[in-house]
C-alpha cells in the first residue's frame, strides 16, 4: 500500500501494458503509458503525505489487474481501516440475509450496522448508500419503540 514520502527523487519503473487488465488495455493510457513513477498524494481521510510507489503501481496494474485509471486516495492505515469496516458491513449484510425477521427489531444490530455505514462514508469520497441508511434509520426507530436490545451481531470484536 501507500507509504509516507521517502525521498525527493521519484523512482521510475518500466510499465508492461500487455500485462494490464483487458479493460485497461482498451484505455487511452495503453497507447502512451510506458513507465510508472512514484506518485505523491495526501490521504483523503487523514491528510497524511503518502506515496503510491512505482513498484506498487506495477504490482497493482500488472499483477492485480486493477484499472489503470485508478489512483490512490487513502494511506495504508486508512485503507486497512476502510477494509475492516467493509468486512464488518459484509458480516452485517450476511446476518441480515439469514435472519431478517429477527434482526429488523434488534436495536443493537441495526445501530451497529448504521454506525458502520456512517464510518465508511468518512473513508470514501463517493455517494453514500442513502437507501440503506434510510432503511436502517426507520427500522432502528421502530426497534427503539419496541425496546428490544440484543448483542449487535456485527463485528463483535469491535471497540
Amino acid at each position: 500500500m501507500s507509504r509516507m514520502i521517502e525521498s525527493a527523487r521519484p523512482t521510475v519503473i518500466a510499465a508492461n501494458p500487455d500485462q494490464w487488465s483487458e479493460k485497461s488495455k482498451q484505455s487511452v493510457a495503453f497507447g502512451f503509458r510506458r513507465e510508472y513513477r512514484d506518485e505523491p498524494y495526501n490521504c483523503w481521510h487523514c491528510k497524511a503525505a503518502s506515496l503510491f510507489t512505482a513498484q506498487e503501481q506495477k504490482y497493482t496494474f500488472e499483477v492485480q489487474k486493477a484499472s489503470i485509471n485508478q489512483s490512490r486516495i487513502l494511506c495504508e492505515v486508512c485503507w486497512q481501516e476502510s477494509n475492516r469496516i467493509r468486512a464488518a458491513l459484509r458480516t452485517c449484510e450476511e446476518a441480515w440475509t439469514l435472519s431478517k425477521v429477527e434482526l429488523k427489531t434488534d436495536e443493537a444490530f441495526l445501530g451497529r450496522w448504521l454506525q458502520l455505514l456512517l464510518q465508511l462514508e468518512q473513508y470514501v469520497p463517493c455517494k453514500p448508500d442513502t437507501a440503506k441508511r434510510s432503511m436502517l434509520s426507520k427500522l432502528l426507530a421502530g426497534a427503539k419503540t419496541d425496546g428490544r436490545k440484543r448483542d449487535g451481531g456485527c463485528d463483535k470484536s469491535e471497540k
